[in-house]
């Protein structure tokens, strides 16, 4: 079975929602789906989606999360850096994204991917950002976004982005 977009519906995380249930095999995205996804969203420190079929609505396939953020200008590559002011870089960031064992390999990852670049570049018709950002949580998500059009930043973290207007960010559409 493969997801396409419109096989499933992304929505934002509620009450109605099993997280308890969900298990990625991750044990850091695992506890924060089922212990500290909803407190973000009261906190208004994250935005929380979730994919779910729509003939069973309660039980979620994959998640992820988005935020504002910052980055330094100096992290990107030269050619933008160039283009770019010394302050802080406005950026979205999905912070987590992760997929039920369950619907692993189905693809759904790309459609959360693709789901979390357009939710974004809707937004940065109104709120002012450069990129978008993420924090992949080891190799395999490193490759994963890679295989997408996004760059390491400079330095020594694992952070990476794409800039929201331009050719990267219409290959994950």
């Amino acid at each position: 079975m493969s997801f396409a977009a419109d096989s499933i519906q992304i929505e934002p995380l509620d009450a109605h929602h099993d997280r308890s249930s969900f298990s990625c095999g991750n044990v850091s995205l695992d506890r924060y789906i089922h212990e500290q996804a909803s407190q973000d969203v009261r906190r208004n420190t994250a935005r929380v989606f979730v994919a779910v079929m729509p003939d069973r609505p309660e039980h979620i396939l994959g998640f992820f999360t988005l935020s504002a953020a910052t980055v330094v200008a100096a992290d990107l590559p030269l050619a933008m850096e160039k283009r770019l002011p010394r302050h802080p870089i406005p950026a979205a960031l999905i912070g987590r994204l992760a997929v039920d064992l369950a619907a692993a390999g189905q693809g759904l990852g790309s459609v959360l991917l693709a789901d979390a670049v357009k939710k974004t570049k809707v937004a940065a018709e109104t709120v002012a950002m450069s990129v978008i950002v993420v924090d992949p949580i080891d190799d395999g998500a490193q490759g994963f976004y890679a295989a997408f059009g996004f760059q390491s930043l400079r330095g020594p973290q694992r952070r990476m982005f794409m800039a929201i207007h331009g050719g990267a960010a219409k290959s994950v559409q």
